[in-house]
């Protein structure tokens, strides 16, 4: 993989999970980063741990993503990359169809779809303008197959499939090269993982363990990912060695497909 040496990028929902160890593994490879979140939940501390910067991060409010856009390319300054990593699970157990609330949908669609198009549609100025650039927006598995549970969350990441490959159509038009492309993480060691088993294994009076345990034993590579299997792939893909890679859908998720 090429250096990142020279380049900035902003990670939404880079204080924890997947987004926390894209921000570090972009900050090994040279990247200046800037971790966009919610006050309070790590960001900071984090950012001051790398040499990175911090931004307070609504991401379903517009006016916070330019003005993160806007504090990044302030003179001098460029943004190359983007990966859109914040996203919420949602309420699981009442997540089905006839019980999901409007508000509840709403809700989840705000963070995980809302966002990554903000993302994206602010930054897409400032990309095509240099005549490059690199998005990678965090989808999941869970928009390949329907489920009776979290339909939100199911419909959500379906849709941020889809946007991936619209803005890679756009980004590559009138011979710009602003690449775009979609990450689907399977069973991840997260704080969501943990939740929807949680949560899960309440609704089913087990443990939250017995309530992934099948699953996982079942699966080629017989356990959960870690976070940073999947922040090795983005730190690929925003990369020079992924310069001919885009619209294109990649899965992490320990041969767990292989099981549908």
């Amino acid at each position: 993989m090429t250096s990142l040496q020279g380049r900035t990028a902003l990670i939404s929902g880079g204080a924890r999970g997947i987004g926390a160890a894209t921000v570090r593994a972009l900050r090994r490879e040279g990247c200046a980063v800037a971790i966009g979140d919610l006050p309070g939940v790590g960001g900071e501390a984090l950012a001051e741990e790398i040499g990175g910067e911090f931004l307070a991060l609504d991401v379903t409010q517009e006016a916070h993503w330019k003005a993160a856009v806007a504090s990044l390319t302030r003179g001098p300054r460029s943004l190359d990359i983007l990966v859109n990593a914040a996203g919420i699970e949602g309420d699981v157990v009442a997540g089905t169809l006839e019980k999901t609330t409007l508000a509840e949908w709403r809700r989840v669609l705000a963070v995980n779809l809302d966002g990554t198009f903000l993302g994206c549609r602010e930054v897409m100025p400032v990309m095509t303008a240099a005549g490059r650039g690199a998005i990678v927006n965090l989808s999941s598995v869970g928009a390949y197959y329907p489920t009776t549970q979290g339909v939100a969350y199911g419909a959500s990441k379906g849709a941020v499939t889809q946007l991936t490959k619209s803005v890679a159509l756009a980004g590559g038009q009138d011979g710009r090269r602003v690449r775009c492309n979609s990450v689907h993480p399977g069973m991840i060691a997260t704080r969501m993982l943990t939740s929807i088993t949680t949560q899960l294994g309440a609704r089913a009076s087990e443990s939250a363990s017995d309530a992934v345990g099948d699953s996982v034993r079942r699966m080629p590579l017989g356990a959960p990912g870690a976070p940073e299997d999947v922040a090795g792939l983005i730190a690929f893909l925003v990369s020079d060695a992924a310069s001919y890679i885009t619209g294109s859908e990649f899965s992490v998720d320990g041969g767990w497909q292989l099981l549908r």
